[in-house]
């Protein structure tokens, strides 16, 4: 399916001569009323229909299959007045008009009419229920509360008059629709689908590993029974009621689409890839915006979710009176997961959608695992904003903005826990193994030590598509987007290294780390065990936290072997050097840290990771496919 249909395409190809007659008819009524005049023919006492364009459509959707909508045509017409002497003056003048229009849309177009004429105006406002040209509501992202509370009012509206949770099963059956449990796909890439005519579908079989033929009846939502057991109850239920809103709000979409495309029971499209902006979608995009958006709305509507929310934080509070903010919102937001029967993720969001913006602290799911929740002042960050930074995000700081780099070449800064924080004994502590970590008092107060960064969602290039047929619609598996935290050297963060350059700690430690590096010698060996002997640091206890073999750390300070990159960053973690120190090592071992991913995860171990383990280093570089710091010669 090369080209998608629009409603306007279809009333000018089959309903023009229709448009065209009952217009004439009005023109020819009505000359004096058309507001049609020329510097020959001032008051036209007739009035002919020459041509008529259709321009475009104002389209209004009822909860009916019936479609009101307003066909915007320009007109060229043939006015006429009697002039002086008895003579007639003839002119041609264009006007535009709206023609007010309805019909059925339900297994074709039925029973068009024409039902009313009036000048256009272009300042006329959008009438409620607004469709799109391919009858896809038109909605904006402040309405989706209003929508989803319409959808219930329709639908269960029970929900809006006290908090509860909003049974997806029922809340399907109520619409009409069948569940059935199939394996959609081998891999359960697709979570559910739902069904706008009877079609026979190709599901996977579990038991022999063949895809084989299932039929399946109008109406009827196909979820994989691995969603719930993959993932939890909370996606299983955003499935179905994402399914719901695809079979309340999109079905004429696919009546459309039916028009031309009768024959087509299989075609697949996969959604265009990339991060395009809100004109540039495509009716499909819209679709998948439309029912990401607001399943959760309707399975957490605004009022009541905001009732059932602070009846969480009075019961948490008293539960635990002595707990910290953070741990507190932790505890609301898995009650209200498990309240409203939802992933913690989706109930973290809806909070903060609805100005619990405390709940950005906790629950951070970056490189594969949890960030430990972290509270602030709700007012230090804005929505789209987060302190919590993965590598991969960070690397793209340092590779793109030169001021971020030098910022964290300065040593003032430490990278621990997926933040940055400023590199202070207030903020940074040490583990029992001498290794960095976050000190409570900063865990509790991000916005005094930690820099901030903007989040954006990107497409998910390997599993974010989004697939539709002429039957059904489909809901990825994988989520359709990702977060980047990208560094913007706004306001905030920019007192936060005011605050950074005048710490006390740090002010002492450049005067300290600078003459420890006029006092070292010029050779890498050398060097290196002079900050060996400066730390009192043996050979054996260096291999331990290097886990670089205890002999080739003899011939590196020897001048016996020369040590790849790779060793020469071990051993700045080793010795948990600063950057001016680390740099200096590099430096003198031949080394210089060029542009490139690879270099640029070094630079962010040398700048802001070496008070941590040689274990967490190696973590981040595998996070990123770039070469470890163990054990390689």
């Amino acid at each position: 399916m090369a080209n998608i249909a629009s409603f306007k395409d279809v009333i000018a190809d089959r309903f023009y001569d229709v448009i065209f007659s009952a217009l004439a008819a009005h023109v020819e009524e009505n000359p004096s009323k058309l507001g049609c005049r020329s510097s020959s023919v001032q008051d036209p006492e007739e009035a002919r229909l020459e041509d008529m364009d259709v321009r475009l459509l104002s389209i209004t959707g009822t909860t009916s299959n019936e479609l009101k909508f307003d066909v915007v045509v320009s007109a060229e017409i043939e006015i006429t007045e009697t002039a002086r002497h008895h003579d007639l003056e003839n002119d041609c003048a264009e006007q535009w008009f709206r023609v007010s229009c309805s019909c059925d849309v339900s297994n074709g177009i039925k029973n068009f009419r024409v039902e009313g004429f009036c000048i256009y105006s272009k300042s006329r406002a959008g009438k409620p229920g607004q469709l799109s040209d391919y009858l896809v509501p038109v909605i904006h992202k402040e309405e989706l509360d209003a929508v989803a509370e319409g959808f219930l009012r329709q639908y269960y509206p029970e929900a809006l008059e006290s908090p509860m949770p909003v049974p997806a099963a029922d809340l399907a059956a109520r619409m009409g629709l069948t569940i059935r449990q199939e394996h959609i796909t081998k891999t359960c890439t697709v979570f559910g689908q739902v069904f706008f005519a009877d079609c026979v579908v190709p599901c996977y079989d579990e038991e022999k590993g063949v895809y084989h033929d299932v039929a399946v009846d109008e109406g009827t939502i196909l979820v994989d029974p691995d969603v719930f057991f993959m993932r939890t109850l909370g996606s299983y239920n955003n499935t179905i009621v994402h399914e719901c809103v695809h079979w309340g709000l999109h079905r004429r979409f696919f009546e459309l689409e039916k028009l031309y495309n009768t024959e087509a029971k299989s075609i697949v499209c996969q959604v265009k890839e990339g991060d395009a902006p809100e004109k540039k979608r495509s009716p499909l995009e819209w679709m998948e915006w439309q029912a990401n958006h607001l399943a959760p709305r309707i399975l957490m509507p605004a009022a009541t979710t905001k009732v059932k929310i602070e009846e969480l934080f009075a019961a948490a509070r008293t539960v635990s009176p002595n707990a910290t903010p953070s741990d507190i919102m932790e505890q609301v937001v898995i009650a209200l997961a498990e309240f409203f029967g939802v992933s913690k993720q989706s109930a973290k969001i809806r909070m903060i959608d609805l100005g619990y913006t405390d709940a950005i602290g906790v629950f951070n799911y970056t490189d594969d695992g949890y960030v430990p929740s972290h509270s602030f002042e709700s007012k230090a960050v804005a929505k789209n904003q987060t302190f919590v930074v993965g590598e991969a995000d960070l690397a793209i700081a340092f590779l793109t903005q030169p001021n971020f780099q030098s910022m964290m070449e300065s040593g003032r800064y430490v990278y621990v826990d997926k933040h940055i924080c400023i590199n202070d004994k207030k903020y940074i502590g040490k583990t029992a193994a001498g290794t960095a970590v976050l000190t409570d008092y900063a865990m509790q107060h991000m916005d005094e030590c930690c820099l901030t960064f903007d989040v954006t969602y990107k497409k998910n290039s390997q599993y974010g598509a989004s697939f539709y047929t002429e039957c059904a619609l489909f809901r990825a598996a994988m989520s359709d987007s990702h977060p980047e935290a990208g560094y913007l050297h706004n306001q905030f963060n920019q007192a936060i290294d005011v605050k950074a350059s005048t710490s006390a700690d740090f002010k002492s430690s450049v005067t300290a780390i600078t003459a420890v590096k006029k006092a070292l010698p010029s050779e890498f060996g050398d060097t290196l065990s002079a900050h060996m002997k400066r730390l009192s640091m043996t050979n054996e206890a260096m291999a331990d936290r290097c886990l670089i073999n205890e002999d080739n750390i003899r011939k590196y300070r020897n001048g016996q072997k020369k040590p790849k990159l790779q060793t020469v960053i071990a051993l700045c973690v080793g010795l948990q050097l600063p950057p001016m120190l680390g740099f200096d090592l590099v430096d003198k071992a031949g080394f210089t840290l060029k542009s490139g991913l690879e270099q640029a995860a070094y630079n962010i171990i040398l700048c802001t990771m070496t008070q941590n383990s040689i274990y967490e280093c190696n973590e981040m570089l595998r996070a990123m496919n770039v070469r470890t710091l163990s054990k390689e010669e």
